[in-house]
């Protein structure tokens, strides 16, 4: 069973259901709950892969976790998901979710990597910059290391920018070597 392209395949249906009742945007941020929440409690993928446990728990769990008063839509992606019993998929489609919505708003996602924190009127600058070259909305991913010594790494979807102290410290080690 080809898991990716069955959540694919959910994935697109439910932003096209979605969308039809105008909370596309909605839905992606309880989609981003639920990613959240499933990283942060990897034992809840082993809840739902288990078959031992019922699918009216599972149900309630996909219910509950992403927070209180869910939108219908949400609550018939759960009720779609565990009578297919592809309580495992959640994840996996929640995360097509997220990328389907992002191609169709045409939203980048970058992810910023310094040394130390930059401040707003950087952070801000830079997303200028990304929108008038993508034409589209950007969703920023700030992360703090140490251990870069000074600069930053810019990730924009399968792009990479290393202009820390460390990768140059590196490039430098590997042209000596």
């Amino acid at each position: 069973m080809n898991t990716g392209l069955i959540s694919r395949r959910y994935a697109k249906a439910l932003y096209e259901y979605a969308s039809e009742h105008k909370v596309e945007d909605v839905l992606y941020r309880r989609m981003q709950m639920l990613v959240n929440e499933m990283n942060m409690l990897p034992k809840l993928k082993v809840i739902f892969r288990n078959p031992t446990i019922s699918s009216v728990y599972k149900k309630v769990i996909l219910t509950e976790v992403t927070g209180t008063n869910p939108e219908p839509v949400y609550l018939d992606f759960v009720r779609l998901v565990t009578d297919n019993h592809r309580e495992q998929m959640a994840w996996d489609i929640a995360l097509n979710y997220q990328m389907v919505y992002r191609q169709k708003k045409n939203i980048s996602i970058v992810n910023l990597t310094s040394a130390v924190p930059m401040n707003d009127a950087a952070l801000e600058r830079i997303k200028k910059q990304v929108q008038q070259k993508t034409n589209g909305q950007v969703e920023f991913k700030t992360r703090i290391d140490p251990a870069l010594e000074g600069g930053f790494i810019f990730q924009l979807d399968d792009m990479q920018i290393d202009a820390s102290v460390k990768g140059q410290l590196e490039k430098i080690r590997r042209k000596l070597i």
